[in-house]
C-alpha cells in the first residue's frame, strides 16, 4: 500500500493544464520544448515526460513524432445523452456494483484528517484519521470521465481488510464493511456547480458545462452508523445518473 503526497509530475501537469485552460497555450499551438519546460519548472526530463504523458492521456496534448507537442484543447460537448448506472445489489453476503467503469490511472491513496464538512456528513469528529482514495475513472460505453474519491475513516475500517488495501474495488469494500458492521444501506445526495479549472481540464468539459457532485454515504442498516463517504464528480452536460439499491434476493 502506497500512501504518498502528490507526485511531482502531477504538480507539473497541473501547472501545464492551467496554461491550456486559461488560454496561455492555445489550441493548435506548439508547447515549449522539453529543455525549456525542464528549466521553467525546475524538474528533470523524466518528470516533464510523465506530465506530458498524463495530459496526452487526458486528450489535451497531441505528441507528433518529429514535430513536437501541440495543444488539442478541451473536448466538445456530446449531443446524445449518457445514462450512467450506479446500482448497488446484494446477493447473499456479497455486494455488487453496476456500471462499466474502469480506472483511467492508478488510484492515489492519501492519509488525511477529516475536515469539518465531511465530519458533519459522516457524524464523526473533525480531525479524525482517515484514508482518502482518489481515482480518475472512465465510463467505457461513452468515454465519460469522472473523478471518484472515497473517504474511509480509520475507526470504520480498522477491523477489515480495507485497512491494508484502501483502494480495493468498491463492491469488495461494501462486502467487508457488512461483515464487520452488519447489513448496509446507502444515502445519495446530488448537487451541481461550475467546475474549477483543474476539474474542467481533467474531465475534458467545455466552458459552459457544470459538474454533478454525487455523494454516497454507506451506513449500517439497523442504527444508521455512517461508515464511508464516496464523492463522484462528473460533467452534467448530457449525463443521466441512475441510483438503485437492491436488497438481497431481489
Amino acid at each position: 500500500m502506497a500512501v504518498r503526497p502528490q507526485a511531482l509530475y502531477k504538480q507539473v501537469a497541473q501547472d501545464m493544464r492551467k496554461k491550456i485552460i486559461r488560454g496561455t497555450w492555445k489550441p493548435g499551438a506548439q508547447i515549449p520544448t522539453e529543455d525549456k519546460l525542464t528549466a521553467q519548472f525546475g524538474v528533470s526530463r523524466p518528470t516533464v515526460r510523465q506530465a506530458v504523458a498524463e495530459l496526452r492521456t487526458e486528450g489535451l496534448l497531441d505528441v507528433q513524432q518529429g514535430r513536437g507537442t501541440f495543444v488539442r484543447g478541451l473536448a466538445p460537448d456530446r449531443a446524445e445523452p449518457v445514462w450512467i448506472d450506479r446500482t448497488v445489489s446484494r446477493t447473499g453476503e456479497r455486494y455488487e456494483c453496476t456500471g462499466d467503469w474502469s480506472n483511467e490511472e492508478d488510484p492515489t491513496i492519501y492519509r488525511v484528517r477529516v475536515d469539518a464538512t465531511a465530519a458533519e456528513i459522516l457524524h464523526i469528529e473533525e480531525g479524525e484519521a482517515a484514508y482518502l482514495v482518489d481515482r480518475l475513472i472512465i465510463h467505457q460505453p461513452s468515454g465519460t470521465r469522472a473523478r471518484y474519491t472515497t473517504l474511509l475513516p480509520m475507526e470504520a475500517i480498522t477491523s477489515t481488510p480495507i485497512a491494508q488495501d484502501p483502494a480495493i474495488p468498491t463492491a469488495e469494500a461494501y462486502t467487508h464493511l457488512a461483515a464487520a458492521h452488519g447489513p448496509l444501506q446507502f444515502r445519495e445526495a446530488v448537487s451541481a456547480r461550475m467546475p474549477n479549472p483543474d476539474e474542467r481540464a481533467v474531465l475534458q468539459l467545455p466552458d459552459s458545462v457544470p459538474v454533478l457532485i454525487s455523494q454516497r454515504v454507506t451506513q449500517t442498516e439497523p442504527d444508521g452508523n455512517r461508515l464511508i463517504l464516496e464523492t463522484t464528480t462528473i460533467g452534467a452536460g448530457a449525463t443521466h445518473v441512475i441510483f438503485t439499491h437492491r436488497p438481497a434476493d431481489q
